[in-house]
């Protein structure tokens, strides 16, 4: 009897030793566990890469915070709604009027061209770009735009505060100027 009370109370407290051992945390949902739940966040941007409809790209990006990306394009007047808060958008659910916010006139977006080329690639403009090569930035504009916006490569998608700094800088006649003298 003394026996059996013993062995009881050791495989009581070997189970309540278990129990406690447990990480409980396994068991909560994830919904629940901000640890493990994924957020998305959205941000609008520009790539130099021409399409059929301009000589600029424009998009919105998903960034999950599992690192995953979707990239979705956008016209050039979708983008311009939806950044200025016209039309609802994932990466303006508040349809704020973000070109007013961030000091930007939706005209700048219509000069970005200019970064790519030396002058207007097609006939009927004799309109000069801001390009120290015909159909690309110079090496030195190239490192100009790696330096002050992360931006390198022709088909990368420039997004976020990157992308809003750029098309507003780009609005400065002195910006201009310093970006086209630089070969």
């Amino acid at each position: 009897m003394f026996r059996n009370r013993v062995i009881s109370i050791v495989l009581f407290g070997l189970l309540a030793f278990v129990g406690f051992a447990q990480d409980n945390n396994i068991f909560i949902r994830k919904e629940n566990n901000p640890e493990l739940k994924v957020t998305v966040t959205g941000y609008f941007g520009i790539s130099l890469m021409t399409s059929y409809t301009g000589f600029i790209r424009y998009g919105y990006i998903q960034i999950k915070s599992t690192g995953e990306e979707k990239l979705t394009w956008l016209s050039r007047d979708q983008f311009l709604q939806q950044a200025s808060g016209q039309v609802v958008s994932k990466a303006n659910p508040e349809k704020k009027n973000l070109l007013e916010d961030k000091e930007i006139m939706w005209q700048s977006f219509e000069n970005l061209w200019k970064l790519r080329y030396a002058e207007y690639p097609y006939d009927g403009s004799e309109e000069k770009g801001w390009a120290g090569r015909d159909y690309a930035p110079s090496e030195a504009q190239w490192s100009f735009l790696k330096r002050n916006y992360n931006y390198s490569k022709m088909d990368q998608f420039l997004y976020g505060e990157d992308m809003w700094r750029l098309v507003k800088d780009s609005q400065d006649p002195d910006w201009q100027n310093q970006y086209s003298s630089l070969k």
